[in-house]
């Protein structure tokens, strides 16, 4: 409960890696009442603030509908903005959007792109 608090305390003073945690923490259920609206404002506010692991995560919100209405183009839009800084895991779920063709047209030159761009990370 005392880590909560002081990530609460941080995330509340607008500490953009702590309100990334904090929406984790619902997005889990860790130490709290699961509650995946609550993990997308938490995430919302880092993502604003260009936290690229809350990019990611709220890209992957909008993908699966978990906290907000499910928006594929909405999703591209935040995992674009993390991948543009380099986050390996919105590169790997922007490859699958192109591939997919969800959010964006279909593409899978533009897919095999940013999936290189991730394997050259480690994915």
């Amino acid at each position: 409960a005392l880590y909560r608090n002081e990530l609460l305390k941080r995330a509340q003073d607008g500490d953009a890696e702590a309100q990334y945690d904090l929406g984790c923490a619902y997005s889990n259920g860790e130490g709290c009442e699961q509650d995946s609206a609550e993990a997308v404002k938490w995430w919302q506010m880092a993502a604003k603030q260009r936290n690229a692991d809350a990019q990611h995560a709220l890209g992957c919100a909008y993908d699966l509908g978990e906290g907000v209405e499910q928006d594929y183009a909405e999703a591209v839009k935040w995992w674009r903005l993390a991948a543009d800084q380099g986050n390996i895991w919105a590169q790997h779920s922007l490859g699958d959007a192109y591939y997919l063709g969800e959010g964006v047209e279909q593409n899978s030159v533009e897919a095999d792109k940013w999936w290189q761009m991730a394997a050259e990370q480690g994915d």
